[in-house]
């Protein structure tokens, strides 16, 4: 009898490994580091981080999630989810082609913040560049591993990060690129390099873009998102970061 019971306590904890292998592993793994260059939304600087970095800490510590952020290159973020090496990111759905937005891959929570993006030029060039039409067949400039709508119809010449694109105009290698407003008002500053806005491209939100398999906690998440919209938490996040960034004339 007693060898039997010690067979069955053994028994009962060999099969708890599995659970206790689980457990470990429930920790999500997620990138939002963009170019590296995405003021201010991401700024490489762990004092100041960027609105992005602060405000998903913040979504994860209420919502009670264990995550890790993982440092990668933007030509391999989207390469790691569909691989399942990272479980998510943020991005906004103005960016997709249509075909990405239903991927049944991914859940989308609720919206962040607001995110444009500009054909910028060189002031003499804008009104080349009023109609996003007018990119059709052209060289434009982009960021490597970014996403664009309508890539199909333009020439993509792939910079690093928004810093080099702004580089890229002033030395005329490119004509036009797709940049963000706000990372292009920074890094012109910042540069002292004269740009001119020509047509928006895209306006959206910023959304978590989370494996399906973890959909169960998008509930939690977008409970915490819409809380932390409440009480001002995201707004005065954005406003500490916008006040580097010049007003555009």
């Amino acid at each position: 009898m007693l060898i039997l019971k010690w067979l069955l306590i053994l028994c009962l904890a060999l099969s708890s490994l599995p659970n206790i292998a689980a457990q470990s592993n429930n920790t999500l793994k997620y990138n939002i580091s963009s170019s590296g260059s995405h003021y201010p939304f991401y700024t490489n600087n762990p004092q100041r981080p960027g609105v992005l970095p602060e405000i998903i800490e913040k979504v994860l510590i209420d919502a009670n999630i264990s995550a890790s952020h993982e440092s990668l290159p933007a030509k391999r973020i989207t390469k790691y989810l569909n691989e399942g090496i990272i479980d998510f990111d943020v991005i906004s759905l103005d960016w997709l082609p249509q075909s990405e937005r239903t991927n049944t891959q991914y859940v989308f929570s609720d919206p962040l913040i607001t995110v444009t993006e500009m054909l910028v030029t060189l002031p003499e060039n804008t009104k080349k560049w009023q109609h996003v039409s007018n990119m059709k067949g052209k060289n434009v400039g982009t960021v490597l591993g970014y996403y664009y709508h309508n890539a199909d119809t333009f020439k993509r010449v792939d910079f690093p990060s928004e810093k080099e694109l702004i580089e890229a105009l002033v030395r005329k290698r490119v004509d036009v690129a797709i940049i963000g407003e706000l990372p292009t008002l920074y890094w012109s500053q910042k540069l002292n390099i004269n740009i001119g806005f020509g047509a928006q491209y895209s306006h959206g939100f910023l959304r978590i873009r989370l494996l399906s398999k973890h959909k169960h906690l998008m509930p939690i998440i977008n409970k915490v998102i819409k809380n932390l919209h409440s009480i001002g938490y995201i707004n005065n996040i954005a406003e500490k970061y916008m006040k580097e960034i010049p007003i555009q004339n």
